[in-house]
């Protein structure tokens, strides 16, 4: 059981991560090419970030919560 709070915890840190590759990249891009609709992409992207880091630290205290049962 613990092991699938760990592997849920680790895809949210890969969410996490690509989505502030994706921020990074869509800035340097905005520098180039201006789009009106950066801030809402980057909105978006930021939303994402931040509820995968949640998700991840929610999964791994679970995955500590049931090694403390066993």
């Amino acid at each position: 059981m613990k092991s699938q709070w760990l592997k849920k915890s680790q895809t949210a840190l890969g969410v996490a991560v690509i989505c502030v590759l994706f921020l990074v990249e869509t800035s340097l891009a905005d520098r180039a090419f201006p789009s009106p609709l950066s801030p809402f992409i980057w909105a978006a992207l930021s939303i994402a970030g931040v509820l995968a880091v949640v998700a991840y630290f929610w999964c791994r205290t679970q995955a500590r919560r049931v090694e403390d049962r066993e």
